[in-house]
Formats: C-alpha cells, sequence, structure tokens
C-alpha cells in the first residue's frame, strides 16, 4: 500500500523546470533575512490587506511573495550554485516542510514589525496617559494658585481699602493743618504790619515790604469778614481796619509831597515838565494802583479824592500859565484869524492829550476828575477864543471861523474819550462863532441889500443898457447876495442857512421893486418908454436872485 506522499507524488510529480524554480526561490528566501534587517534602518509602517475570499494564510503567503518580489527587485541576489543548498528538495513533502518552515519564519518577522509597532502604540498611549495625569494635576494646581489669588486679592482689596481710608484721612488732616496755619497766618500777621506801618520817617511807601503788606491786610479782612463767628474776630478786624487807614494814609502823604516837590520844581523850570511826571509816575502808580485796590468804604474813597485832587491842582497850576502863554506866542506868529485858531486847536488837542496819558501813566485808570480837569482846561482856551470871535463883525472872516472850527469837530467813528472835553469846547466855540455868524449875516442883509440906495448914474447906466437890449447891469443887492450866500455856504446848519439866504433873497426883490424901479422911473421922468424899461429891470433883477437861491437849493 502506498503513502499518501507517494500517491501525492505521483499525481503532481514535478518536472525539471519547476524543480529548478523551487531550487531559485529556496534559495532567495534563505537571503530574505538577511535583506529584511538590511531595511530597518528605515522602519516601514506595516501594511494590512484584507482579502474575505482568502483565509488567512494564504494573505500571509501572497504578502510574503509580494514583499520577496518587492525586495529581488530593490536588491538582486546573485544566484548560488546548486550545490550551495542545504539539502535538495526531491519530494512534495519535502517542499512542503521547507515551505511551511519558510511561512512560519516570515510570519514570525511579519507579526514582530507588527507587534513592536503595537508595543509603540501602547508606549505612546502609557506616555499620553501619563501626560494626561500630568495635565489634569497640573489644572487641579492651578484651580488652586487660582483660588489662593481671590483669596490674596480679597485680603488685598481689604488693605487697600483701608489704605485708602487711611489716605483720605491723612488727607483731611493735612487740608486741616494747611488750614489752621493760614488762619494762624492771617492773626500772626498783625504784629509785623503794625510795626512796619508804624516805623519812623517818610519813606515806609518805597519799603519792599509795604505793598506785600497792604495786599495781606486786604487778606485777611477779606477771611475775619467771612469767619466773623471766630474768637474776637470783631477785635482783629478792626485792628485791621486801622493798619489799613494808616497804609492809606501813608499813600496819600507821600503822593502829595512828590506832587508839591514837582509844583516848586514847575515854578522854577517849566521846560521838562512832562519827563518829571513820568519820572515820579514810575515810582507812585504802584501806590496809587493800590490804594485804588482799597477803595473799600468811603474813608478809602476820601483819600483816593484828595490824592486827585492835589494831583489836578499842581497840573491846573501849571496850566494857568502855560496855556495863555503858549495861546499869545503862536498868535504873535500870525497875521490872520482862521490861520492863529486852527494853530490853537492843534495846541489844546495836544495838551488834551499830554493830560489824558500822563494821567493814566499815573493813576492806571480813567476817572471823573479827569474830564472836570481837562474841562477847565480848555475853559482857558474858550476864554481867548470867545472875545475875538465876538469883536469879529466881517462875515467872511467868521466864515472862514467857523469852517475852521467845522474840520476840528468830533469824527463820527472817534472813540477817544481822551479828547471829550476838546471836542465839546471846540463844539461850544463853534456855536460861539456861528451864532455871530448869522447874526452878521442878518445884519448885512439889512445893511447891504435891504436898504441899498440906487445912485442916479447907476441908474443911467441900467437905462442905457435897457435902451441898447443889453439886458440891465447886475444889480449890486443881487451881487451882494450871491456873496453872502457863498461865504455862508457849509458853515451854518441847514435850516439856518437856507433861512438866511431866503431872507436876503425876500429883502433883494422888495429893494428891487421899491428902490431900484423907482430910481429907474425918477432918472427917465418924461421918457415914454420909462415904465416898460422899469419893468424889464424888475423881472431881470428878481430872475438873476431867484437863480442864485435855486443853486443854493
Amino acid at each position: 500500500m502506498q503513502s499518501v506522499q507517494d500517491d501525492w507524488e505521483q499525481k503532481f510529480a514535478l518536472t525539471d523546470s519547476l524543480r529548478s524554480g523551487l531550487a531559485e526561490l529556496q534559495d532567495a528566501c534563505s537571503e530574505y533575512h538577511t535583506q529584511l534587517l538590511l531595511s530597518q534602518a528605515a522602519p516601514i509602517e506595516p501594511t494590512f490587506q484584507h482579502s474575505h475570499a482568502s483565509p488567512l494564510l494564504s494573505a500571509r503567503r501572497n504578502a510574503s511573495l509580494r514583499n520577496l518580489s518587492t525586495l529581488r527587485a530593490m536588491s538582486p541576489v546573485p544566484r548560488r550554485p546548486s550545490s550551495a543548498l542545504p539539502e535538495a528538495i526531491e519530494t512534495t513533502a519535502q517542499f512542503l516542510e521547507w515551505y511551511g518552515r519558510v511561512e512560519s519564519r516570515l510570519a514570525a518577522e511579519q507579526d514582530a514589525e507588527s507587534h513592536a509597532y503595537a508595543e509603540r502604540l501602547r508606549l505612546r498611549k502609557r506616555q499620553c496617559g501619563r501626560m494626561a495625569q500630568e495635565a489634569e494635576s497640573i489644572e487641579k494646581a492651578l484651580q488652586q494658585i487660582q483660588k489662593e489669588l481671590e483669596r490674596v486679592s480679597e485680603r488685598s482689596s481689604g488693605v487697600q481699602a483701608a489704605c485708602s481710608e487711611q489716605q483720605a484721612r491723612g488727607a483731611r488732616l493735612k487740608r486741616m493743618s494747611r488750614e489752621i496755619s493760614e488762619q494762624l497766618a492771617v492773626y500772626q500777621s498783625l504784629g509785623p504790619i503794625a510795626q512796619l506801618l508804624s516805623a519812623p520817617g517818610d519813606k515806609v511807601c518805597l519799603d519792599p515790604e509795604f505793598l506785600p503788606s497792604l495786599q495781606r491786610i486786604e487778606e485777611a479782612a477779606a477771611f475775619i469778614t467771612a469767619h466773623a463767628g471766630a474768637r474776637d474776630s470783631e477785635l482783629y478786624l478792626m485792628r485791621f481796619a486801622q493798619c489799613r487807614t494808616r497804609g492809606l494814609t501813608l499813600i496819600k502823604m507821600h503822593a502829595q509831597r512828590e506832587f508839591r516837590r514837582l509844583g516848586a520844581q514847575l515854578k522854577a523850570r517849566s521846560s521838562d515838565v512832562h519827563v518829571r511826571f513820568r519820572t515820579a509816575a514810575v515810582q507812585l502808580r504802584p501806590l496809587l494802583e493800590a490804594l485804588q485796590r482799597g477803595q473799600q468804604g468811603a474813608g478809602a474813597m476820601q483819600v483816593l479824592g484828595d490824592v486827585q485832587q492835589a494831583y489836578f491842582a499842581v497840573r491846573m497850576s501849571w496850566l494857568r500859565t502855560h496855556i495863555p502863554r503858549s495861546l499869545q506866542a503862536i498868535e504873535r506868529e500870525h497875521e490872520d484869524e482862521a490861520g492863529m485858531l486852527r494853530d490853537w486847536c492843534a495846541f489844546m488837542m495836544n495838551v488834551c492829550a499830554d493830560e489824558g496819558r500822563l494821567y493814566l501813566e499815573m493813576f492806571g485808570r480813567e476817572a471823573q476828575l479827569l474830564r472836570e480837569h481837562e474841562d477847565q482846561a480848555m475853559a482857558l482856551f474858550h476864554e481867548q477864543v470867545r472875545p475875538r470871535i465876538i469883536r469879529l463883525a466881517d462875515v467872511e472872516s467868521l466864515a472862514t471861523l467857523s469852517l475852521t472850527l467845522l474840520t476840528y469837530q468830533r469824527p463820527s467813528a472817534s472813540e477817544d474819550a481822551q479828547l471829550d472835553a476838546f471836542y465839546a469846547a471846540v463844539a461850544a466855540v463853534l456855536q460861539d462863532a456861528q451864532q455871530r455868524l448869522a447874526f452878521r449875516a442878518q445884519a448885512f442883509v439889512q445893511s447891504e441889500i435891504a436898504r441899498y440906495r440906487l445912485a442916479r448914474e447907476e441908474a443911467l447906466g441900467i437905462l442905457e443898457s435897457l435902451r441898447a437890449s443889453r439886458g440891465p447891469c447886475e444889480y449890486a443887492p443881487v451881487g451882494r447876495l450871491r456873496w453872502l450866500v457863498a461865504q455862508i455856504g457849509g458853515c451854518l446848519d441847514g435850516q439856518v442857512q437856507q433861512g438866511i439866504a431866503h431872507e436876503a433873497l425876500a429883502a433883494c426883490k422888495q429893494n428891487i421893486v421899491a428902490q431900484g424901479a423907482r430910481a429907474l422911473r425918477d432918472s427917465a421922468r418924461g421918457d415914454p418908454d420909462a415904465e416898460r424899461l422899469a419893468h424889464v429891470f424888475v423881472a431881470a433883477t428878481q430872475n438873476s436872485a431867484e437863480q442864485v437861491i435855486s443853486d443854493l437849493d
């Protein structure tokens, strides 16, 4: 009886070519392990292919064959001679046995790689687990730190609130300390101030501490008045008021003494008056400004008024001699009244401007007394001008003076208050001149136009002109009417000027009819054309007179 192996060999006998291929396969498999080890330097991730139609062994066999073909293609192995085989495969049983060993070795090697990769994965898993545990422990530690931080923050906020309260309390204490120090300084300043103001001599006002002491007196008085309920407040207020009165009195005495000194110098020499006053103003102005700041009550206002009166008295005593002397010097330089009046007005304008600037340099602010002082100065000018205007009887001279004064009227856009007195005086003088001009113009109408008498020779000349059809010669009243209208034009108010012009026209017409026509009739007595010539004369002359007024309108 044959065995199964023999039966297998009989059924599936191997040919020589198949035996040669199996020998080559065996030879290649003997080198496979070495090639697999050489490829370990570059790990290859295992690849698992699943086939639902093949068993696990076939899958491993197919994978082994594929790996074998790949390895042979990458690094071909030289063929060993058949004599190098450890044993020859003669039968199918030997082949199966050998193939089983190869398959087991390949499976073991392949499984080892998978197991190594799986071991690495398990190692990474353990490492990740430990990292997760560490992260959890760190998170717990952070939570604990957060709780500790919140607790510390709560305690810190409490400490901060306590510190803030202490700081606020310290600030209140400092403020109270500062206020107490200021209050004490107010009361403690009374002694040094009283000692300074009671010092002997007339140079107390020039002490560097004098003006600051006056300022401290004002501040102390205001403080004590605001805290009237404090102890001995009335007593301290009274003593500070006494010190203030003493200080203001010292300023008054010093200013009056300086003004008297300046007045004495002006009597001796008056060439540099303004320079002397400006030099004194540099020293006096701070004291006088302090005096004006101290206007708190009737006493202080009276002191300031006394100082201003002393200043204006010195200035006016000098102006009373300076203005007339200067006006007389200007008069000697002119022969005509108009030129003299023009220079007088310019001089007085400069006087008012100088007085205003000098007062501001001395006192620092304007006052009503300045306007009164300038009015007194301009009164000296008016006293010189008005008699001259009254003495003038010539219409032409009065008209020229009126036009000159009109050029010194206040401009419509002028806001210079220092020249108010000058413009007021010029307006008064202009009114006198215009009234005198209107009066003399009316007198001229009556004497030169209404009472005009036509002489016989002049009447004969007019008749001769009328007979020759040359028209009458200009009648004298008409010429005088034209001259009067030209003289008063622009010198008087519009209504006054119109009234005088129409009054002169009426007088001229009346004279033409009453005097001119009658004189012509008397001169042409016996001439049959006398009446006609008289009518022609009246019509032509009245027409000329009316033309003068129409030109004026």
